[in-house]
């Protein structure tokens, strides 16, 4: 075998060991285990995805509340505006 084969092997091995390939195959190979670990992250998504949409509701309400403890000018008439819209429509 020549040198310059022998040095792309070694760096294929390398290369191979920081992809952590090993584990990557067992957790592939076992069915239970991707099971386990696919049903985890979708519910830590999940929790993620309802933790951050009440983080951002939360955020909104308290917007809309100061900008009409406030009375706003332009949002109280924009509100209005709304709320006649939805009034005529129902």
């Amino acid at each position: 075998m020549k040198e310059y084969d022998r040095i792309l092997i070694d760096r294929l091995i390398l290369t191979l060991e920081k992809m952590n390939l090993k584990a990557y195959l067992d957790l592939v190979g076992s069915r239970r285990r991707m099971i386990i670990n696919s049903l985890l992250y979708g519910i830590l998504r999940g929790l993620g995805f309802s933790i951050g949409f009440t983080i951002l509701g939360a955020g909104l309400v308290v917007l809309l509340k100061y900008l009409l403890e406030n009375n706003l000018p332009q949002f109280s008439g924009f509100i209005a505006e709304v709320i006649h819209a939805i009034e005529e429509r129902m």
